[in-house]
């Protein structure tokens, strides 16, 4: 059996404003489906966070359903995926049963979930354990437990029913979205919960062949090689800016023993941040200049319309940060009283904070005293 793990596509995100819709749609159309096709790929599990939110907008339900359609129907390759934290499990069962019949698997609602999928091979029959995301309180009320109390123990609860009935020594797959103990954790995505209640132990997993997971978007082990994140479909902050992208290839053989491998793929707009001066950046041979970037400068002092220049470069520049430009230091007298003090002297403490302490130059000094002597006389005042 060859799987092709993938997770969390979050079709749907938006970025600084704008939804990703096309770069999703590039990488799902032009990478994700000839990835399929050419591995040779015998089932694709998608693990959670198919939608960025709840009620997805109508571009990324097309999206889905073209590309689920094209999986299934002319590759004629079965999708098991289940809901995650984003999305809404209702909508997402909705018609599971009829479609299961052209081999989509959904597992959403609790009410719905049916047992384990298997699927036939050369070497005879995988059981493929869907697990969706679900509350505790949610896992409690619908199995009227109430030694479920924390996402661990919901999990086991759900795992238990979904795993029941499996023939002893018949190979096995989970599918789950949860937050691993010990999985490195991205800044776009959404906590579980706090306090740290929603971390979960990988010995839950433990006697399974491979366990496809979502939910963190930073492709990485849980536990043991065969208890993976594949990672989100896109880079979805700066934070993910270092992070590969692709998706996770497994092959299980006859005797259980998965080998596991990584295939990245490159999306139209990478997300970077690039650092440095800004005439520096702005003279800088750059042969990707329409990806999505945060330019990070290094200049102490103030750059006229940076935003607007660099975006002459940079058509997708997303956020610029200097931090060249914070002080450095906590001045001690933040308790004076501004109204005892010149004008000048207020715009000198302010240009010394956003230098780091650094004074004005004598030439400052004298072009802000041309520009003071003029606001004077247009007021009609004198310097006090």
């Amino acid at each position: 059996m060859r799987m092709l793990h993938t997770a969390d596509w979050h079709l749907g995100k938006m970025f600084y404003g704008d939804y990703l819709t096309s770069e999703q749609s590039y990488v799902l159309r032009e990478q994700f489906l000839p990835m399929v096709r050419d591995e040779k790929i015998d089932v694709v599990l998608l693990a959670g966070d198919v939608y960025d939110r709840s009620l997805p907008p109508a571009e990324a339900v097309e999206l889905c359903d073209e590309i689920v359609t094209k999986l299934t129907m002319e590759l004629k390759i079965p999708l098991l995926l289940i809901s995650g934290n984003h999305d809404s499990a209702a909508r997402l069962s909705f018609g599971s049963r009829l479609l299961a019949r052209q081999q989509v698997y959904i597992a959403g609602e609790l009410d719905k979930l049916s047992g384990p999928v298997y699927l036939d091979d050369a070497a005879g029959t995988v059981a493929f354990v869907p697990v969706p995301f679900a509350e505790p309180a949610q896992v409690r009320h619908f199995f009227d437990d109430a030694a479920v109390t924390d996402h661990q123990s919901a999990l086991e609860r759900v795992l238990q029913q979904q795993r029941a009935g499996i023939p002893v020594g018949m190979r096995t797959v989970c599918v789950a979205h949860a937050f691993v103990a010990g999985g490195t954790a991205s800044d776009s995505e959404r906590p579980l919960s706090i306090g740290g209640t929603d971390l979960v132990d990988a010995s839950i997993f433990q006697d399974f062949a491979y366990t496809a997971l979502g939910h963190l978007h930073g492709p990485q082990q849980a536990g043991n090689a065969y208890v993976r994140y594949a990672g989100s479909l896109l880079k979805y902050s700066f934070g993910e800016a270092r992070q590969k992208k692709g998706a996770v290839i497994v092959d299980l053989p006859g005797d259980g023993q998965a080998d596991v491998s990584w295939r990245e793929w490159s999306p139209r707009h990478d997300v970077r941040i690039i650092d440095g001066m800004f005439e520096d950046i702005m003279k800088g041979d750059d042969e990707h200049s329409d990806d999505f970037v945060l330019v990070r400068l290094e200049d102490t002092g103030p750059i006229l319309d940076a935003m607007a220049r660099l975006r002459h470069k940079y058509p997708n520049v997303m956020a610029l940060e200097t931090p060249g430009r914070q002080a450095s230091t906590v001045r001690q007298d933040r308790d004076f009283d501004f109204r005892k003090i010149t004008e000048r002297q207020l715009f000198e403490r302010f240009a010394a904070d956003m230098r780091k302490d650094k004074p004005l130059t004598e030439e400052e000094r004298t072009c802000l005293d041309g520009l003071w002597q003029r606001l004077w006389q247009e007021r009609g005042e004198q310097d006090s």
